[in-house]
């Protein structure tokens, strides 16, 4: 009972804090006059990717270190098929067009390159340093590749930018949400000592499905308003930021080693094969959807919802 109290109100305080810390890192955005993508890939990304960093950190604190991997996993494979899947299925139920014609090829390769990158960690040692640093150079390069592709495409807008307190509400909002992390991570502890449950199973479900509720929001959001760029930049950049970021949380943490201890990578075969199987479906998805395509976005959002819910029975097992 303790358990879903403490999940249910992180949850719930996950909830409020990001639509506040992201809907105040677009207005500086603008302010900066940044590119749609750069919005999504950058901003708003780290934004909906602030529960699982935190999340992660608190859990490799307490030496929680499949956990984390869970997190990480779970949360990649739940934005580019729950997320995604239930984006695209709306709109399809909602007949709007979606298209993604002007997101660049390279950044779906950049995807890709980054799952791949999780994948080759994850059966090499997670909880290594060498690892970690490899993790956040690659991080370094694609923000680097991001800022100076599209520096110059930013987005005109006759918006009002709020000026007062943005900082101050920016940093209320972070607060809140480091709050939200840490009952949400004690929840799934409790949850694991109380029925048993294996930390990958809680990391993949409990975590990731927690911490992707600020993901399915904007997504939602910016795919209705028709920002059809910055919602690929949001799942693109998340992923990004979950895979390079938040895996490299626990080789910086484990100065003595006790999370690689019982560690076994045999354990995350399918779950992995999953996880490169749905970004190779992300990425055609973007590189061939054409507007009037997009009659079948129902039929695409099935098909992505049910990788999901297969990979949950997995996890499960």
């Amino acid at each position: 009972m303790t358990s879903l109290i403490l999940i249910s109100l992180g949850i719930l305080l996950i909830w409020i804090s990001s639509e506040k810390l992201e809907r105040y890192s677009i207005l500086t955005a603008k302010k900066l006059r940044i590119s749609p993508f750069l919005i999504g890939s950058t901003v708003i990304a780290f934004g909906t990717s602030s529960p699982e960093i935190l999340t992660s950190f608190f859990a490799a604190l307490e030496n929680r270190g499949a956990m984390v991997v869970g997190n990480v996993v779970g949360s990649n494979i739940a934005n580019l098929s729950l997320v995604f899947g239930s984006t695209i299925l709306i709109l399809g139920l909602k007949k709007k067009k979606i298209s993604f014609e002007e997101v660049r090829k390279s950044n779906s390769f950049i995807l890709l390159i980054s799952s791949i990158a999780v994948v080759a960690i994850v059966y090499i040692n997670p909880f290594n340093l060498v690892s970690s640093y490899f993790l956040l150079f690659l991080l370094v390069l694609t923000i680097s590749f991001w800022f100076f592709n599209n520096k110059n495409n930013y987005e005109e807008t006759t918006e009002i930018v709020e000026k007062s307190f943005v900082f101050l509400k920016l940093t209320a909002s972070l607060i809140v949400l480091t709050i939200a992390a840490w009952l949400i991570t004690r929840g799934a502890l409790v949850l694991l000592n109380d029925l048993g449950l294996g930390e990958l199973f809680v990391g993949y479900t409990v975590l990731a499905i927690g911490t992707s509720l600020p993901e399915i929001s904007a997504s939602l959001a910016l795919a209705l308003k028709g920002r059809h760029e910055a919602l690929a930049g949001t799942l693109i950049g998340s992923n990004i930021f979950n895979g390079l970021f938040v895996l490299s949380i626990p080789g910086l943490l484990d100065c003595n080693s006790k999370m690689s201890v019982g560690w076994n990578s045999s354990e995350w075969n399918i779950l992995m094969a999953i996880l490169i199987f749905i970004t190779i479906m992300f990425c055609t998805y973007l590189l061939f959807s054409r507007k009037k395509e997009m009659t079948l976005n129902k039929i695409y959002g099935i098909l992505f919802l049910s990788i999901y819910f297969l990979s949950l029975g997995i996890a499960f097992k």
